[in-house]
């Protein structure tokens, strides 16, 4: 059966502009191009977990302009349940810009938009009449549509997850016994003061963070190092897949997107971060951030292919 998996959370149109490196300040540089793409935290999450097969609805706000109707099109078109999308009259949509340098590495600019009016209100009647097993969640809406959205799933037993990005004070204390907390490095610099650079730092800070959480897992994102999962019952480091990257604006919320939905299906922690570490693992290797999700089967025969 396939996870139901319920995303409160971003939607953003993605400005990628791509060049062989970022000016300098008061300099300009001529880019090589740039392109458009679905993005946004919860919006990539989401339809990473659709494409790995999970059943997934999403509750989120766009602007009434082009760039919303086209990103209520990419939705629909991965099979995504758009029934609690609003379109707002006299809103901008949600805009990321991405500066993409030839070595891979990118720097991002978020406009939040229309994502700033997703309610408490809007957040409750995505769970009216629904069943849902897992809720995923991010900080690029407003801290009381999150904790609404929180607050409905733990009484009713879901598996809850906060993507802890982007980087930022947040009073994660308010996520009492959260599933899965899962900041990457700078995120959770930004929340206990501690960059994660390996199992001893990643260590102190995950004890920092569950303490604070009361969560069930910490589950670090490390870039290339791979994921580190701390709970009552594990510590462990979880190596990533070597691949060449292209591009790796979304890695992160493919991720956490596959992680939901693989563990919302087996309860194996460990097992699903393997699983959506080779999901990120695609990702990496193609341009944007949607289009270069990985679907189920990829995901897999990947895996056959390095024997995992």
């Amino acid at each position: 059966m396939a996870a139901k998996i319920l995303m409160a959370g971003s939607i953003m149109i993605d400005l990628i502009l791509q060049m062989k490196r970022v000016p300098n300040p008061s300099e300009s540089v001529l880019g090589t191009s740039y392109s458009n793409a679905g993005g946004g935290k919860g919006s990539n999450s989401a339809v990473a977990a659709a494409k790995a097969g999970g059943d997934v609805s999403v509750c989120c706000t766009l602007g009434k302009d082009s760039n919303g109707e086209a990103l209520l099109g990419m939705l629909k078109d991965v099979n995504v349940d758009t029934s609690n999308v609003v379109l707002a009259e006299g809103a901008n949509t949600g805009m990321a810009v991405i500066m993409l340098e030839e070595s891979g590495m990118n720097r991002i600019a978020i406009y939040t938009g229309a994502n700033d009016i997703t309610s408490p209100e809007a957040v409750e009647a995505a769970f009216d009449g629904k069943e849902y097993d897992a809720l995923m969640m991010q900080l690029e809406i407003p801290l009381e549509s999150n904790l609404k959205a929180f607050e409905i799933a733990k009484s009713r037993g879901m598996i809850t997850c906060l993507d802890a990005g982007p980087a930022q004070e947040y009073p994660i204390e308010k996520f009492d016994g959260i599933t899965i907390l899962s900041p990457n490095e700078t995120e959770t610099d930004a929340l206990v003061g501690i960059l994660p650079v390996d199992e001893k730092t990643s260590l102190e800070a995950s004890k920092i963070l569950k303490e604070r959480s009361n969560c069930k897992y910490v589950v670090l994102k490390l870039g290339d190092k791979g994921s580190f999962i701390y709970g009552d019952d594990i510590c462990q480091m979880v190596p990533t897949f070597k691949v060449d990257a292209v591009d790796p604006t979304a890695a992160g919320d493919c991720f956490t997107g596959v992680l939901v939905k693989k563990y919302t299906e087996t309860g194996d922690i460990v097992a699903s971060a393997r699983y959506a570490s080779a999901a990120a693992a695609l990702s990496v290797q193609k341009l944007g951030a949607q289009p270069s999700l990985p679907n189920k089967e990829e995901i897999e025969a990947f895996l056959a292919e390095r024997g995992a």
